[in-house]
């Protein structure tokens, strides 16, 4: 199962579902969960979400999807990071459209859960980097974007030949592997079914046309 957080704060959501968490596979973050991250502060031992996160998917073996603001190099990022036990790495949006700077890591995560893709913000929009995704063959992609674009997401699920978790302010959606959508929820805390894939993408197989609405 998958359990999606939106519009809480990750405080509130631990004390108030942190018993039931146990029977999720993936706990999704986002929209507000946490403010921000900053780096820095995360290596040095002034912040502690990293930590936290590490200690929760442990405890309750749940893999753990965290998308926020990052500071880091003097820059600030809207990304995702992935911690399954440990915190298997971050990826950025690399084509915002607004304050955030470009970020250069689209990265498929092995976790306990499969291979985890990540999509961020206006990226979505962007054919060749589903197809960069889907040579990594990954077993379900998140995408975290502004507004729900259920097309693009039906499309993405269909050429890579997996799951995908669609996350925005407004609504939450999962989709099968061809492209079908097996349940939406507008609520900001969520259980949804996690859709996997396995199958190798279409994208090296056969051509497959993608439209952007």
């Amino acid at each position: 199962m998958l359990c999606v957080v939106k519009n809480t704060s990750l405080n509130g959501f631990l004390l108030s579902n942190l018993p039931a968490l146990g029977e999720k596979d993936v706990l999704v973050l986002s929209f507000g969960a946490v403010k921000c991250v900053d780096m820095n502060a995360e290596l040095k031992g002034e912040s502690d979400i990293f930590s936290r996160l590490t200690t929760l998917s442990r405890d309750k073996n749940v893999t753990i999807l965290l998308h926020s603001d990052f500071y880091a190099a003097g820059g600030v990022f809207n990304s995702a990071a992935v911690v399954d036990g440990g915190i298997c790495g971050v990826s950025d949006e690399i084509n915002p459209r607004s304050c955030h700077d470009p970020g250069s890591a689209l990265r498929c995560y092995n976790t306990s859960r499969g291979r985890l893709g990540v999509l961020l913000g206006e990226d979505i929009n962007y054919p060749e980097l589903w197809a960069r995704l889907a040579v990594c063959a990954p077993s379900a992609i998140f995408c975290f974007t502004k507004t729900y674009r259920a097309g693009l997401y039906s499309s993405l699920a269909s050429l890579c030949n997996c799951g995908v978790c669609a996350v925005s302010p407004e609504r939450s959606g999962c989709y099968s592997d061809c492209g079908v959508l097996l349940k939406s929820s507008y609520e900001d805390i969520s259980f949804l079914p996690f859709p996997q894939g396995g199958r190798q993408p279409k994208i090296l197989t056969k051509k497959v046309r993608t439209t952007i609405e």
